[in-house]
């Protein structure tokens, strides 16, 4: 079956592998943006960042199933509309709820009933539940679901179709279409309920980055003694199972990972 699929926030590091992927299995695929400078770079055939394989995959599908557009009367027929955009914080890094329901009325505004919109992004506890009343207080059919994104930038054309994909919905109708939606791409789908799904997003980006972190403060400790941290580290992983998560030290965060904190 051959789905309209509109991805808002289309030409990012998140949206654009995603969007690749589902054109890449004969689905037609749209990249919302408001980046004109990135639309016409992708529409040229050429990735605007670093992302292995991605490119050679564009070239075979940009114009045939997949193009990148400014243009918001792509969500109109769309069955399904993939928002990767994050939820907004203020100086305190607390969610600002007002911006999610702007973004989220000017979307619903935008589609027909019955349209899948799938929420991609970190989010914070509760803000799939937010959305899910937000759409039900405008009177709209719209089933919600959470399917974080859960790849690793430069590895996002392998691991999308090998890495489980997390769905979640508040309706059977939004579960099934979403598990229809990701089962495209071929991997394992686990199902769960929406906050479980956001927790299982933001338990994994913890995870990773308090690995960085101690990562980073061993290398410090060995430093002070005068010592090679990367050679302490390669002794104490080879060969031994038991430390294979020691991450190497490094940069630690980015834009998912603050959401955390």
């Amino acid at each position: 079956m051959n789905r309209k699929i509109v991805i808002v926030g289309g030409c990012g590091h998140v949206g654009l592998p995603l969007g690749l992927a589902f054109a890449s299995r004969g689905q037609s695929v749209r990249l919302l943006d408001i980046d004109a400078k990135k639309v016409a770079i992708v529409n040229s055939g050429q990735m605007p960042f670093m992302e292995d394989g991605a490119e050679q995959v564009l070239r075979r599908v940009i114009g045939q199933g997949l193009a990148a557009t400014l243009d918001t009367s792509c969500l109109h027929d769309a069955d399904a509309v993939i928002a990767v955009v994050g939820t907004p914080v203020d100086q305190h890094l607390n969610p600002t709820v007002k911006e999610v329901y702007r973004s989220i009325d000017a979307l619903i505004d935008d589609v027909k009933d019955g349209t899948l919109l799938v929420l991609r992004s970190t989010v914070y506890p509760g803000v799939t539940k937010l959305v899910h009343d937000r759409v039900l207080s405008r009177g709209r059919v719209i089933p919600v679901a959470f399917c974080p994104e859960r790849i690793a930038e430069g590895k996002a054309m392998k691991e999308l179709f090998e890495l489980p994909q997390i769905v979640a919905s508040f309706t059977s109708e939004g579960l099934t279409a979403a598990r229809e939606l990701f089962g495209i791409l071929g991997a394992e789908i686990i199902s769960l309920e929406p906050l479980e799904a956001e927790l299982a997003k933001l338990f994994t980006n913890s995870w990773r980055y308090l690995n960085f972190a101690i990562s980073n403060q061993f290398y410090l400790l060995a430093q002070t003694y005068g010592l090679n941290f990367n050679r302490i580290r390669d002794a104490v992983t080879r060969n031994y199972p038991r430390m294979r998560a020691f991450a190497r030290a490094g940069f630690a965060a980015g834009p998912c990972l603050l959401t955390v904190r």
